[in-house]
């Protein structure tokens, strides 16, 4: 896909599929990037923001941030997630230009109901140049709102009914029956734009790799000074 401001990708299934694989090859190419990260999985970034005030930490990091071509980090929320990403949120709305990922949305969010910034950043942001990348183990426990404006899916194996229900109702019913019958790392991409099954899945907007140009994200120690945010 080219062309589309404000592109919302969805990656969902079950635990130990691959969804979160899939999410950080999406991700690690993109020049800027924060990822909402409640069980502090990203450590392939080369800052993790977190601590007993993460949402402190954070607006240091966009502030050292706001300049510079390239970063990446991922944050740890503390013991209220929803109040947390909805900091989060803000900072990136008001950043702009980067990508934002968020794993696990029922953990913050349900079928309906988003947080109110969250929301905003889903609906609006594409006029602030942020992209947003999500992850879900449920398809059925996602904001209808979320997929309603996600772009393309990246669907793992679904098989409860509720699940693949919700994936008909977005997506039709020949995608339902697919992902019904996908093993367990087999994945589906699916590109609402144009209706159909992508063989190449999500293609990243933006192929610049953050310094560590080995694929992790990781910043090369001789680079780090000017690159990345030393805390």
């Amino acid at each position: 896909m080219s062309g589309i401001q404000n592109r919302i990708v969805g990656v969902i299934g079950r635990k130990g599929s691959g969804k979160s694989t899939r999410f950080e090859e999406l991700l690690e190419t993109r020049d800027r990037i924060i990822i909402f990260d409640p069980m502090a999985e990203h450590d392939w970034t080369p800052n993790e923001l977190a601590g007993l005030k993460p949402v402190e930490i954070a607006r240091e990091f966009f502030a050292w941030a706001k300049r510079k071509p390239q970063w990446a980090a991922n944050f740890v929320p503390g013991d209220d997630l929803e109040a947390d990403l909805e900091e989060l949120s803000r900072m990136v709305y008001d950043r702009g230009e980067c990508a934002f990922g968020v794993e696990e949305i029922p953990l913050v969010c349900s079928a309906n109901h988003m947080p109110d910034n969250f929301g905003k950043l889903v609906r609006t942001g594409r006029h602030r140049g942020v992209d947003v990348f999500w992850t879900a183990q449920r398809a059925a426990e996602v904001p209808r709102t979320l997929t309603s404006l996600t772009d393309e899916f990246v669907f793992f194996s679904q098989t409860e009914p509720r699940d693949l229900d919700a994936i008909a109702a977005r997506c039709g019913s020949d995608v339902a029956d697919q992902v019904g019958g996908l093993g367990m790392h087999d994945s589906l991409h699916w590109d609402v734009i144009n209706r159909q099954v992508s063989p190449r899945g999500v293609v990243p907007r933006g192929t610049t790799r953050p310094p560590g140009q080995d694929g992790t994200g990781r910043a090369d120690p001789q680079e780090a000074p000017s690159h990345f945010w030393l805390h």
